[in-house]
């Protein structure tokens, strides 16, 4: 059952329209476990596709958790009003979540990670291979948690997520992302500029440019990423690759 609902998982947004946005996908990606449990008779089993048909909306990664906790409900043969409400109540943390996460943090760290690992020399393949390996390790480790949290707590997921701590971990891998931000612009500035000479007349211009734009960022950007932090990490990310490349070119 549970590789089953996994494996369905990835493909939950195939059937993603205006009118119930992940809904559709999501009444697909049950349908193992409701003709399981609500397979016995076929009015049952339709009016069962037809409320997980509704109107839905969540992050593609972490969908796995209200898949898992509808599965185990139905399962348990929980009231059909309470497994509405349950759709209504999680499909907005289950959004916002997955986009502070993976969209604003994981994703863009993942491509700085990738983008550094290729200015310090790496082939492009060893760069999209670092990339692949990273960024997929924990989006299949979101769908496998969820799926399986899901179905073991049911309706008690919630409790789960919020164990996890989801949004002090979106901070800090921002955190993280804006260092990587400061090392790869400094690995840009160090590298990309020749003679030496130049380096050393245009470095503190450059730094400040470069501090400047990077300062703007994360002030726009303050509302998802930890304002006191990640000005210092910036900075120091971009002053210490800089130097390095001007001592070293000197």
């Amino acid at each position: 059952m549970k590789w089953r609902l996994l494996l369905r998982l990835f493909f939950i947004q195939a059937l993603w329209n205006y009118r119930t946005l992940l809904g559709s996908g999501l009444a697909w990606t049950l349908l193992p476990a409701l003709r399981e449990f609500r397979g016995a008779e076929r009015d049952e089993l339709n009016s069962a596709i037809g409320r997980h048909a509704e109107h839905f909306n969540a992050h593609p990664y972490l969908a796995g958790f209200a898949v898992g906790a509808l599965a185990g409900m139905e399962r348990d043969d929980v009231d059909e009003e309470v497994i509405r409400r349950f759709r209504e109540v999680v499909r907005g943390p289950l959004g916002s979540l997955g986009d502070r996460l993976i969209w604003s943090a994981w994703l863009p760290t993942c491509v700085l990670l990738a983008g550094g690992v290729v200015l310090l020399g790496a082939s492009p393949l060893v760069g999209v291979a670092v990339f692949l390996v990273v960024y997929n390790t924990l989006h299949l480790a979101l769908r496998w948690w969820g799926i399986s949290a899901g179905l073991a707590l049911g309706k008690g997921v919630g409790e789960a997520l919020g164990r996890a701590r989801l949004p002090l971990w979106s901070e800090r891998v921002g955190r993280a992302g804006v260092l990587l931000l400061g090392m790869v612009a400094g690995l840009v500035l160090a590298t990309g500029v020749s003679p030496p000479e130049p380096v050393r007349h245009t470095g503190p211009a450059g730094l400040f440019v470069v501090a400047g734009i990077l300062l703007f960022i994360v002030g726009v950007r303050r509302d998802q990423l930890a304002w006191r932090w990640t000005p210092a990490l910036a900075l120091a990310g971009v002053a210490g690759v800089y130097l390095w490349g001007i001592l070293g070119a000197g």
